[in-house]
């Protein structure tokens, strides 16, 4: 049985509530994850091909006696490489939170580091500050003087609508 989810945010990509097991059908669950619109194949289809483009430009430029180009093009193309090596060491970033009973539980893990904080849901505090209407909004959970940002891969308007739903459900 699927957990009640925030069924505003479900239309968009980085919400999935399908990967919560163990959950009770009354819990509501909110996980999300950065998007990543390449495969690792499709990245090294883009890598290959700006290589060779990049290359054969470079080596049509050394041919006509501007051969400093080439080290340029080398650089190029091993950035772009790190860039893309950099993005995918980030695919199993994701951050869950869950409301079961008088329980929070937010996990989260970005890069190497993972975490898991519970918190008592009637201590629990939504807190959401934008610099200005509506942008560059963040939100976060406090409970005991410890705040634990929440929705840092969503936008700006898919946080309000976290922090409504969020402060809904803390409430019921």
């Amino acid at each position: 049985m699927m957990p009640h989810a925030v069924s505003s945010l479900l239309h968009m990509e980085q919400v999935n509530t399908e990967d919560c097991e163990g959950v009770s059908a009354g819990a509501f669950v909110f996980q999300s994850r950065p998007n990543h619109s390449l495969t690792h194949r499709q990245q090294k289809l883009v890598l290959w091909s700006l290589a060779t483009v990049c290359f054969a430009t470079a080596s049509g430029f050394a041919f006509l006696g501007y051969w400093l180009i080439l080290p340029f093009a080398g650089l190029e193309i091993g950035l772009l490489a790190w860039a893309l090596e950099a993005l995918r060491s980030r695919e199993g970033d994701y951050e869950t939170l869950t409301i079961e009973g008088d329980v929070v539980v937010l996990e989260w893990h970005a890069g190497t580091h993972g975490e898991r904080r519970e918190m008592n849901r009637q201590w629990a505090r939504v807190i959401c500050d934008c610099g200005t209407s509506g942008r560059n909004c963040r939100l976060s959970l406090s409970s005991h003087g410890r705040e634990t940002k929440v929705g840092q891969y969503l936008s700006d308007e898919a946080r309000l609508q976290l922090a409504a739903t969020l402060r809904r459900k803390l409430q019921a």
